[in-house]
């Protein structure tokens, strides 16, 4: 029999310190200084003294909170014949504790859906550069997620998704024609499940998948050439040029989107590196705009010596901003229209060209009523056929090859050339965007008449 009484330990009141009320045999009633009664029991185990606090404070019934003093002294005695035994209850307490975690998180995580594994590999290339040089490069992999991937597999366990339902969502683009975005998607999916396959708790997750083993003629069939399949030589002819100017000022565009068309075409950059660009990048005293190498798809930097014709677009661009007010102002040449701190999303200026090239069909929702407003002779053109342009028009001008390549930024692939051919073609590469500048200052005037050439129209 111990030594407390449930009247004992009912009339025991807070004191300035924490004491203690034994009841014997390594049981006794902590009472804090703000009158709260715990249970607490010490034991040996091992050689080893111990005090535990047991988890349920005193109360004169048992209930999910409090413990009564007879039902104290059968958990004391429990935990001491445990320690007579070598177990020491603390350490069975943890281990209890540690099993109900691991078990909860296996319940959680094997309640992870292929969203869920997308939304923690998502910031891996959200901020990071693609394959193709694009800048915040998941935007348009999200754009497809959402339309193509999450509707049939979003909400799929990761442990029940297999090669066939991935082959079975695929093949749904690439049998509307889309083959090549098809192979975008499945090499994506492909990406998220081999980081998930490296990375904790996915990789328990995965280790029975199959998905990895899907290959790009798994979509396509065997026969489908990337390389071809993605080749366009859609080129603006000098006529076309002139056309694009007259159509632009009434295509119901911003006076942002028409400058950047006139920039991709008169400098070669390509549309990620346009939007990329700060007004700190644009010196207009000096006619240089630098494009970093974190905007540059060849990851070279390049300064791009601006013409008369390319400098009158940034000025009137800085005209614009110059006339808003301070708070309204952007660091962007092309700012979001919803967030001034942003640039333009790439697409958007792809996808506006794109809407008004549509004769014969009815306009998008929510989009412009202008469905045939940027319509050329030559056929659907698009930001990358500008840059295409660019490097013709140099050509037919009388521009090297070597110079144009080094004026669109490419890439040099050559080692030895890299190593040992270190001409600086700063000067050739201005003459070259000068001699264009001027070219397309006589293509866009109305108040003359331009002999122009075709070239590269297709048949």
């Amino acid at each position: 029999m111990g030594k407390l009484t449930v009247r004992a330990i009912e009339s025991a009141k807070a004191r300035n310190k924490a004491y203690l009320l034994p009841d014997g045999d390594g049981l006794r009633v902590r009472v804090s200084p703000e009158g709260i009664k715990s249970w607490q029991v010490k034991y040996t185990a091992d050689g080893k003294e111990t005090t535990v606090t047991l988890p349920r404070r005193y109360g004169p019934r048992t209930d999910e909170a409090h413990l009564s003093l007879e039902d104290a002294r059968h958990e004391a005695s429990a935990i001491r014949a445990l320690a007579r035994s070598g177990v020491d209850f603390r350490q069975k307490v943890a281990d209890q504790r540690e099993a109900e975690k691991v078990a909860r998180e296996k319940k959680h995580n094997e309640s992870m859906t292929l969203r869920d594994l997308f939304d923690a590999w998502f910031p891996e290339i959200s901020t990071k550069r693609g394959k193709k040089g694009r800048i915040g490069g998941g935007a348009e992999t999200l754009r497809c997620f959402e339309k193509d991937v999450f509707p049939a597999l979003g909400d799929m366990l990761l442990t029940q998704i297999t090669k066939a339902d991935v082959l079975r969502t695929v093949r749904r683009v690439s049998s509307r024609g889309a083959n090549r975005l098809a192979v975008l998607i499945v090499r994506d999916i492909r990406q998220v499940f081999r980081w998930g396959n490296a990375n904790q708790p996915w990789k328990r997750l995965l280790i029975d998948s199959d998905v990895l083993a899907i290959v790009d003629s798994d979509v396509v069939g065997s026969d489908y050439d990337p390389v071809s399949s993605n080749e366009r030589d859609r080129v603006l002819d000098e006529n076309e040029i002139r056309h694009l100017a007259k159509l632009l000022p009434v295509a119901d565009l911003s006076f942002a989107i028409q400058s950047a068309v006139w920039l991709m075409l008169s400098c070669g950059t390509r549309v990620g590196e346009t939007v990329a660009a700060r007004w700190s990048h644009v010196d207009l005293e000096n006619h240089r705009w630098h494009i970093p190498a974190e905007s540059a798809k060849s990851n070279v930097a390049l300064d791009v010596t601006l013409s008369d014709f390319a400098h009158a677009r940034f000025t009137a661009l800085r005209g614009v901003r110059d006339r808003l007010s301070e708070e309204k102002r952007s660091d962007w040449v092309f700012p979001s229209r919803k967030d001034i701190s942003k640039p333009l999303d790439n697409q958007t200026i792809g996808k506006q060209l794109a809407d008004r090239q549509r004769p014969g069909k009815k306009p998008l929702p929510g989009r412009t009523e202008r469905v045939d407003a940027l319509v050329l002779a030559g056929g659907q053109w698009k930001c990358h056929d500008l840059r295409r342009s660019c490097g013709t028009l140099m050509q037919s001008l009388g521009v090297p090859e070597s110079t144009i390549h080094r004026c669109l930024n490419h890439a040099r692939t050559d080692k030895l050339d890299r190593i040992y051919l270190q001409h600086d073609y700063s000067t050739e590469m201005a003459n070259a965007w000068r001699v264009l500048g001027q070219r397309l200052e006589l293509l866009t005037r109305t108040d003359v008449n331009v002999i122009t050439a075709q070239f590269g129209t297709p048949a």
